[in-house]
């Protein structure tokens, strides 16, 4: 999978989450390991944290456990386990086979960032998932966060994005380093519909101020979804989930809510996670 922002951040460390987007590589951050005294830090005697599998420094990482399904192996504290047993009341084990390892982190200590979906630093075919489970951020806003993370999962599948580094040059939508999103992709729907023209040279050429000033609440759903188109598709999909209502309206922002509902699968898909949210 191709993963150039999938952190996500609470409200109020978004600007400071758009910042760091500058520094990412496109396939996971670029992490030196933490020293002997870091680690120590969020590390319990029992636990060895995979660091070279995360890497990602940004990530104040308190365990890391390896997922067999919806089984985390090893000891995981209660408030640990409860998150991942959450996350899979929303999302089956057959709906993320990629997911081969959790990674429990602390949000305040992350710069605010309470979830995470990215590539395995040794396995580059694998993918973790990092939340908050320090109990800083509300459930509320954490169920918010996995179906944002899932989102990144299901958008930049390598069916969704072929690896092939020799199609970005050519692609007529944004693409990122490892390929161009495959036609029949939501994606290339999504950046085809709302970020013509866009690409990843746009992005790196862009200032945090450039950021703030394409936010407007006609056209995205939240002030970090104004950062990135992959973003942007994130929390979009986020917020369709959630809605009981979708808009009627004809802004930019009210087509985004209806765009997920041409996909029959996705529809289906949703309605597993409301099932599994308000049950």
């Amino acid at each position: 999978m191709t993963f150039l922002s999938s952190a996500r951040s609470t409200p109020a460390a978004v600007l400071a989450s758009a910042a760091a987007l500058l520094a990412l590589t496109l396939s996971s951050c670029a992490a030196a390991e933490p020293t002997t005294d870091d680690a120590a830090v969020g590390e319990s005697e029992s636990t060895e944290i995979d660091y070279a599998a995360i890497d990602d420094d940004s990530l104040f990482v308190l365990a890391s456990y390896p997922v067999d399904g919806d089984e985390l192996i090893g000891d995981a504290p209660d408030d640990q386990l409860a998150v991942w047993e959450r996350f899979n009341e929303l999302f089956p084990a057959d709906l993320h086979p990629e997911i081969t390892m959790f990674v429990a982190i602390d949000a305040d200590q992350s710069g605010g960032t309470d979830g995470a979906m990215q590539r395995n630093g040794l396995s580059p075919d694998e993918t973790y998932l990092a939340l908050d489970t320090s109990g800083s951020v509300s459930p509320d806003v954490l169920d918010r966060t996995m179906i944002h993370e899932f989102a990144h999962l299901i958008t930049l599948r390598d069916e969704q994005i072929p690896k092939d580094e020799s199609s970005v040059a050519s692609c007529p939508v944004y693409a990122e380093v490892d390929g161009c999103p495959a036609d029949d992709s939501y994606l290339y729907a999504y950046f085809m519909e709302f970020w013509p023209d866009y690409t990843i040279d746009d992005f790196d050429a862009e200032t945090e101020e450039d950021k703030e000033e394409r936010y407007t609440p006609d056209e995205f759903v939240t002030d970090y979804a104004a950062t990135i188109p992959t973003e942007d598709a994130a929390e979009v999909f986020a917020e369709w989930v959630l809605a009981d209502e979708l808009p009627s309206g004809d802004s930019i922002v009210d087509e985004k809510l209806r765009f997920f509902e041409d996909y029959p699968e996705l529809v289906e898909l949703r309605d597993t996670i409301r099932e599994g949210l308000f049950s």
